[in-house]
């Protein structure tokens, strides 16, 4: 996705201004690399004739608070905001343990203005962080010595304080009683937390005054990890429960009851037999696109009535906006390639150009087009056979989502409704302790209006309660509303981070909420929504995404959850051949073999009937025309065609990343120096412009002090010069509005449509080639195809696939120079020749069929 990634400390900050705030204010500015008092020990005496934020900060377990500090940064109301990793140091103490003070502007605005900070521990440049948060002078305890000093307070680990703690007796609250993860077979496993080292019992029955059932948990349980499992409940039928737990303490026993609480389990029958599978995934070919970057089909309208009778693009004009409609008149260039489907990364209404922070899943960008325009392009696409596939993001939303704006504000008249939507640390939370699933230097919650939620992908980027039925049935609904719009599956953004805590504590695979969510919901959009005859079986493909092929076993679980999943193990060998690595790290067949043959056995989670998505780049990734580009040199074109015929002729679901067609350039890449672009990798670069045209025009702009030259594409004059050509769909600018250079893109355009189209020696026409011979030759998509490997040498890389009685061969010549090889009674499918002497260019490819 998407997305907003943590980088490198130094650069993280810059992902922290979009949570810092509150009621619509954020600190932007200073920021980190500003310099000033770093290292020192608060404003001092200065203190005296300003205002000033004190916090006090207390570690859990063993340390020395004085080496930790604060990380501060706001929008001007921040003196001397201290440099990344050279915190301002808590080293003044107290009973509660060390404390700073961070000095602010004096003046009225100092009531209102938010200051973001961090606590951190720092060594050689690196930085231990504990959960940022924000804070406001006006809203903290007012110091008793000092009434321009305002003071809180941090245990390690957990949300700020803005009273001083009036006791150090242990947590014993019940908190979440309502959260439960439904398995889907007359058990739930009630997910409410308690008081480490309490005991309990749930008692449970079917009417809220004979609770005649009970279930407990001993003090040496930890079901804030496990939860706690009821048996026997009939699917349907209401179970009213109470919570009752105690605790031992030096204050004596502690207790806590919830009662009158109740849920309804649900029924679920596991997707298994091969006929209730999406197997029409197998057999043919996804294309990945970003529809505001592929065409331009006109501007978006300044409004529209009514977005299900009324296309939201107005065609007499383009704005370079790729929409809907301009992807509907590039169908017929899908169908020719010989696409069976389209991936659309979201369009739904979010708050980023990259739409992966949904703002409204039942409604459209409107700069893309309207619910009207989605419904036109599913049923163009199905006329012409390609399906169309959804991004949904079910994981998170937008942390201005109005579910998140009314869960953040118990102000707000829905509040009740939404708090419960999303995941909130409690006292028995130690934020700090709690692992970031890719990322080892940060933390996996923010805070925001001092209560702190669980985020993977950034403040910004609030994770979804999955432990809250009406968060399940929300996800129901909304696929369905799409399903009903023509909609033919789901790819499933960061799918294995549904229940990212069970995966930290290692439950079991029976009851991880993950996997029994993604079963509940694949039974549901397969059975329970109803579709015309003749449709196809409603596909999933999630995103689980593991790089390293010595970890791929982590997919085998998801196996059983939906159809499919993107291989990006894969992906890695893939590139670990092109770029001329030999033996296992380089052995495709071997690893495709071994995951085929784990993916099968039940009891890991496997099944059969699942597929494996290959490719070699997505809106994530370098483009492998980049990737390559330094190893393959001169054989660029090769190495790609190579490349392609490997991804096209193995089983599975093959994926094609808008442009890789053509050989288009992509990386998350910088330019140094101006504001304009900011300090971090931009994944803009890796999403650029398809490139229809050969002749580009672009606006150049030169940094000041700097040899480096931007490119903003002037969509009028590029649509004006390829007058003919762009008659049906506009030439796109940049995805991102706040960020409009391409680097990638050039003039004349050699990866384009236009330059490529009829030459039988370009890519295009080799990936058209390729998709023919996958569809004329279909006992390649077979599920029980044989792939074996015949040779891997230093000079050949040969397989083969079997099924039905048959065959074909591929071999890959694995040098830079011609080889020859002699073969009688067969064709090479690729170029024609029946040999029986054979000719392979430098890292070329034949696919050998034996001769009648």
């Amino acid at each position: 996705m998407k997305r907003i990634f943590y980088f490198a400390a130094a650069t993280a900050i810059t992902c922290l201004f979009s949570i810092a705030g509150c009621d619509g204010e954020e600190p932007t500015g200073p920021g980190p690399g500003t310099g000033g008092n770093a290292g020192e020990g608060g404003c001092g005496d200065a203190c005296g004739s300003g205002r000033a934020i004190r916090i006090h900060y207390q570690l859990q377990g063993d340390g020395d608070v004085a080496t930790w500090g604060a990380h501060f940064w706001g929008d001007g109301a921040v003196v001397s905001a201290p440099q990344w990793a050279s915190p301002q140091l808590f080293d003044k103490s107290d009973d509660f343990g060390g404390y700073t003070d961070i000095q602010i502007v004096d003046g009225e605005d100092a009531g209102t203005t938010w200051v973001g900070l961090i606590p951190v521990q720092c060594a050689d440049g690196n930085c231990k962080k504990d959960v940022e948060t924000a804070v406001r002078w006006a809203d903290l305890y007012a110091s008793e010595e000092n009434p321009e000093i305002r003071e809180g307070w941090i245990v390690q680990g957990q949300a700020i304080l803005r009273e001083p703690p009036t006791s150090t007796g242990p947590a014993f609250k019940i908190s979440n009683p309502h959260d439960f993860i439904d398995l889907g077979n007359g058990s739930v496993r009630l997910m409410f937390r308690v008081a480490k080292g309490s005991k309990g019992e749930v008692a449970y029955g079917t009417a809220a005054d004979a609770l005649t059932e009970t279930v407990s948990w001993s003090d040496g349980d930890d079901i804030n990890k496990q939860g706690l499992v009821i048996d026997g409940l009939t699917p349907g039928m209401t179970v009213h429960y109470r919570i009752r737990t105690s605790l031992a303490a030096s204050e004596g026993e502690l207790t806590d009851e919830r009662d009158g609480l109740s849920l309804t389990p649900v029924a679920v029958d596991p997707v298994v037999d091969t006929g209730d599978w999406a197997n029409w995934g197998r057999q043919g070919v996804m294309y990945q696109l970003i529809v505001r970057t592929f065409a331009d089909g006109g501007s978006a309208k300044a409004s529209v009535q009514d977005p299900e009778m009324e296309s939201g693009i107005d065609g007499a004009q383009k704005d370079g906006v790729g929409d809907l409609v301009g992807l509907r008149s590039k169908l017929q260039y899908l169908a020719d390639l010989g696409v069976g489907s389209i991936w659309m990364t979201p369009v739904f209404a979010a708050n980023s150009y990259h739409g992966y922070d949904t703002t409204d899943f039942y409604n459209i960008d409107p700069a893309v087009g309207t619910l009207k325009d989605f419904k036109d392009l599913t049923e163009a696409a199905h006329a012409l056979d390609i399906k169309i596939i959804v991004d949904l993001v079910q994981n998170h939303v937008a942390d201005v989502n109005p579910w998140f704006a009314a869960a953040i504000d118990d102000t707000h008249p829905d509040h009740a409704t939404y708090r419960d939507w999303f995941l909130w640390s409690d006292q028995f939370s130690n934020m700090y302790t709690d692992p970031h699933p890719f990322d080892p230097s940060a933390v996996v919650w923010a805070c925001k209006n001092y209560r702190c939620y669980h985020q993977i992908f950034g403040g910004a980027m609030p994770e979804l309660n999955f432990r809250n039925p009406a968060v399940r049935d929300e996800m129901k609904k909304i696929s369905k509303f799409w399903i009903d719009l023509g909609a033919d599956g789901f790819r499933l953004d960061a799918s294995k981070h549904i229940e990212q805590f069970d995966d930290d504590n290692g439950v079991d695979l029976a009851v991880h909420g993950t996997h029994v969510w993604w079963k509940e919901f694949n039974a549901y959009v397969k059975r329970d929504v109803p579709r015309p005859s003749g449709s196809a079986t409603v596909l999933l493909a999630g995103e689980n995404r593991w790089d390293d092929p010595a970890v791929a076993n982590n997919m085998v679980p998801y196996a059983g959850d939906m159809d499919s999943q993107f291989d990006f193990p894969f992906r890695t060998l893939l590139a670990n051949f092109a770029n001329g690595q030999a033996g296992d790290a380089a052995d495709f067949v071997k690893y495709v073999n071994q995951l085929r043959t784990d993916s099968a056995v039940v009891s890991s989670g496997g099944n059969a009937n699942h597929f494996y998505q290959r490719f070699l780049s997505n809106h994530d990734l370098e483009r492998p025309a980049t990737q390559f580009k330094d190893a393959a040199g001169a054989n660029l074109l090769a190495v790609l065609k190579q490349s392609a015929t490997v991804v096209l002729t193995l089983p599975g679901m093959p994926v094609v990343y808008y442009g890789e067609e053509l050989g288009k350039e992509g990386k998350r890449d910088k330019y140094p120096g101006a504001d304009v672009e900011g300090d971090w990798d931009r994944d803009e670069h890796i999403r650029e412009p398809m490139s229809w045209f050969e002749e580009q025009i672009f606006i150049e702009e030169l940094l000041e002090g700097e040899r480096v030259k931007f490119h903003d594409v002037d969509v009028a004059a590029t649509n004006t010069a390829n007058g003919v050509t762009a008659s049906d769909a506009g030439v796109c600018s940049a995805p991102n509005p706040d960020y409009r250079f391409v680097k990638y893109m050039s003039n004349p355009e050699p990866a384009s449509v236009e330059a490529q189209e009829g030459d039988m020696g370009s890519l295009l026409e080799h990936y058209r080639k390729l998709i023919q011979i996958r569809k004329t030759h279909h006992f390649i998509t077979n599920s029980g195809v044989v792939v074996q490997k015949v040779l891997d040498n230093e000079t050949w890389y040969e397989y083969s696939l079997t099924a039905g009685g048959q065959s074909l061969s591929v071999r890959l010549n694995r040098t830079g120079t011609a080889q020859n090889f002699s073969r009688t009674s067969v064709t090479d499918l690729l170029s024609g020749s029946n040999g029986p002497g054979f000719q392979v260019p430098p890292h070329g490819a034949v696919i050998l069929q034996a001769q009648p």
